[in-house]
């Protein structure tokens, strides 16, 4: 599977939304939707899309965001990341009571480093994806 550094960049971006990913190798064309996991999920918007992939599934590679327990483990790395050793303890504090995400996303939106956990965000997202493919290779 040859997927180029902006197609590997545009499916961890996809799945950092909350989208599942199919990639189709004959035309390196990337497909997304909703995770249909989602409790929310309404298929009908997504009918004709899901019967194209269900129809050449044998083209398709699945990519599907993280779970849950690797998403704590991107926050807890992120924490280990920050130098500023005060806020690494909130971090972390914040991340072994209740509430986990919620709580960590309230104090990240409200910091400094903001824009810095997006970044690290972003290249976990994008390690993640060139680690499934090296595991599919």
């Amino acid at each position: 599977m040859n997927l180029t550094e902006k197609q590997i960049a545009e499916i961890a971006e996809w799945l950092d939304c909350g989208m599942t990913c199919y990639f189709h190798r004959p035309t390196g064309e990337i497909e997304w939707h909703p995770s249909q996991e989602d409790h929310m999920f309404d298929p009908e918007p997504w009918e004709e899309l899901i019967e194209k992939i269900e129809n050449d599934w044998g083209n398709y590679e699945r990519f599907e965001k993280l779970d849950s327990r690797e998403g704590f483990e991107v926050m807890e790395n992120f924490a280990h990341f920050i130098s500023d050793l005060k806020f690494r303890e909130r971090i972390l504090d914040r991340l072994s009571n209740r509430k986990p995400f919620q709580n960590f996303k309230i104090l990240i939106d409200s910091s400094a480093y903001r824009q810095d956990w997006f970044d690290f965000k972003k290249e976990a997202y994008i390690q993640y994806v060139k680690r499934i493919i090296e595991e599919r290779e």
